[in-house]
């Protein structure tokens, strides 16, 4: 993952949690992470909050709005230099703008879609504030991936509205990563044959932990539905979790990716 003096436009910039219950959700990541969550920043909508891990910036947490529609979820919102241009490419691609870029003042841009396959996808210009500084260790985000109903679909969107270039594996099932000087940055994954019918495609998010098994010990104990078992990758181990509110969320061993 670049640093934040590296900037990299497409690539993952921020990730915040839209859910039904901004406290419960909180004491729960707060516990599960070490997070400490900020004060209010936005009194709006229930208001909006900033978890931090040693001071630093790592996700932030809201109510669901209208602007953000669906059950409590993870968001990814993907850097751009320029988010009214970006809200234009988007729409030349296929995908729907949920609301026109808006000012966060003090801290940048804001925009959200709804990609050309249906899955929700956020995008920032920063300003004061460029994004996430926790990412790509334990207690951050460490991986991004898109669960495409229409893989090749995806592939040409994020192509067109966010200038991605990808490495396909055509292996089962498809995948494509978005790389930019030799770094993984974000990847998208055909999940036609694993979405089902009433499962919309959608954005996912995986945080780092020492220990897979001990970190999804800790989260049930504290609330969460283990949906996927622990598994191993070549590059670690994973899990997929949803949290006491109902969003999805995985946790992976692989924090130096």
């Amino acid at each position: 993952m670049p640093g934040p003096d590296e900037l990299v436009p497409g690539a993952p910039a921020w990730v915040d949690l839209s859910t039904s219950d901004v406290d419960a959700a909180s004491a729960f990541y707060e516990a599960l992470f070490g997070w400490e969550a900020d004060d209010v920043v936005d009194a709006r909508f229930g208001g909006y909050r900033v978890f931090r891990l040693d001071g630093r910036r790592v996700a932030g947490i809201g109510m669901n709005t209208d602007e953000d529609p669906g059950p409590p979820h993870w968001n990814v919102f993907l850097l751009t230099f320029n988010a009214a241009t970006t809200s234009g490419l988007i729409e030349e691609a296929g995908g729907t703008v949920l609301f026109e870029p808006m000012v966060v003042p003090a801290r940048g841009v804001i925009g959200m879609a709804i990609d050309a396959t249906g899955a929700v996808v956020g995008y920032w210009q920063p300003a004061v504030v460029e994004g996430f500084d926790v990412f790509g260790e334990i207690g951050g985000a460490v991986w991004f991936e898109l669960n495409a109903s229409d893989f090749d679909a995806a592939e040409r969107f994020y192509a067109h509205a966010f200038d991605w270039s990808v490495v396909r594996n055509d292996g089962e099932p498809r995948r494509a990563v978005f790389e930019r000087g030799g770094r993984d940055l974000a990847g998208i994954v055909d999940a036609s044959r694993t979405l089902g019918a009433d499962d919309a495609p959608s954005w996912s998010v995986a945080f780092g932990v020492a220990d897979v098994d001990e970190a999804v010990e800790r989260a049930v104990a504290a609330g969460a539905i283990l949906v996927r078992p622990p598994w191993d990758l070549t590059t670690g181990r994973r899990a997929g979790l949803v949290d006491p509110t109902g969003a999805p969320f995985l946790v992976a061993s692989d924090a130096e990716r």
